[in-house]
């Protein structure tokens, strides 16, 4: 059984990104969420990256998965290789892997858009790269301004429970990169 820590802009983003890995990989790892008090650009933060580092350290883990926003186009190499540099600079196994949302983690609802359109009762139409969605989680708050149950990010983990993981690998390439990376260092 592996040990993989989870590191993310927000608990909300480790847990969701937990709970739907979970039910493939649970035979085989056990994670472990780290820096349980990191909010946004907190990850960017001198003092908090010590910290990360020492419990790093202190946790014997196999490998890490660090979640981190863009909030950017992919197209935006910049900005990619800020993350990049970010990830190299924290990772302390050679297995560590960077899951990097293009906007928010939150474009990975709209690889499954069907999922949200039953639970929130809404019918949202969306074909194409969700990738290329600027403000996901907005959009996905206008879309659900006129029903009962209004979408709000904490409503993620849950969510992700519900989401069809096949149709994420299918429909958002940068998840089928983490999907592959994950399942070959987990074997």
């Amino acid at each position: 059984m592996k040990r993989v820590g989870l590191i993310g802009e927000d608990p909300y983003d480790k847990l969701s990104i937990k709970n739907l890995i979970a039910p493939i990989y649970s035979k085989n790892i056990i994670f472990t969420p780290l820096m349980r008090s990191i909010r946004g650009g907190g990850l960017d933060n001198v003092k908090l990256q010590r910290a990360l580092k020492v419990e790093i350290k202190n946790t014997q883990l196999d490998f890490i998965i660090f979640i981190r926003d863009l909030d950017a186009l992919p197209s935006q190499n910049a900005e990619i290789n800020k993350r990049v540099d970010w990830f190299k600079k924290l990772t302390s196994f050679k297995n560590d892997i960077l899951l990097l949302n293009i906007w928010e983690l939150e474009t990975l609802i709209y690889a499954d858009i069907e999922t949200f359109n039953k639970e929130y009762g809404v019918a949202v139409k969306f074909t194409g790269n969700p990738m290329m969605i600027n403000d996901p989680k907005g959009k996905l708050r206008h879309e659900t301004r006129n029903v009962k149950k209004k979408f709000h990010e904490s409503d993620c983990p849950e969510l992700f429970k519900l989401l069809n993981i096949n149709l994420l690998i299918k429909n958002c390439i940068y998840f089928a990169a983490f999907i592959k990376e994950l399942s070959a260092k987990s074997a």
